[in-house]
């Protein structure tokens, strides 16, 4: 039988820290922890400095979603627009900036919903999930390695791409779920 530590009083630490590799903002972490109990672990972590996700609504119940080849999925999945927050960018800027780059549009209003960890067992990012409305059209000047269809949905259409598998991208996921009534 496994034991658990039932207290979440007591603090982790870690002995060492190295990375391994690090190119542009993701680094890969090697990293020796010793846990409350004693017990010395070897982990190895994504540090990444998080990304805003948004949920465009061009009317009531009508959304945008982008449609982008994931190399790590080796698919075209349909998606929030999200991007990464720049070193020292307040998140609400992120989001605008982001979403302009993805879509050609600016949301004159944002409202952050909540912030969640999309992989905890591998990664320390966070992402941070943003209610984007009352879009006005803006020259989207995207990444140049970026491929990306744009498109509205319906609620009910949205709700049908995910029944039917269409749709398995988790932010995706949890932000349609999220949806205010």
């Amino acid at each position: 039988m496994v034991q658990r530590n039932k207290s979440t009083s007591k603090k982790f630490s870690v002995k060492q820290k190295r990375v391994i590799y690090s190119r542009g903002r993701i680094h890969l972490v090697d990293c020796e922890v010793r846990m409350p109990s004693g017990l010395k672990l070897s982990r190895q972590i994504i540090e990444h400095p998080g990304a805003v996700v948004m949920i465009p609504q061009t009317s009531p119940g009508r959304y945008l979603l982008i449609r982008q080849f994931r190399f790590a999925a080796r698919d075209w999945l349909w998606e929030w627009p999200a991007g990464g927050v720049d070193k020292g960018e307040p998140l609400a800027a992120a989001a605008r900036r982001e979403l302009a780059e993805e879509t050609g549009f600016w949301p004159r209003k944002l409202k952050k919903l909540f912030s969640f960890y999309p992989t905890p067992g591998i990664s320390n990012e966070v992402m941070h999930l943003f209610l984007a409305s009352d879009l006005i059209p803006r020259k989207a000047e995207g990444d140049e390695d970026e491929e990306i269809e744009v498109r509205e949905f319906s609620r009910a259409q949205i709700r049908a791409m995910i029944r039917r598998g269409a749709i398995r991208d988790g932010k995706t996921l949890l932000g349609f779920l999220s949806l205010p009534s």
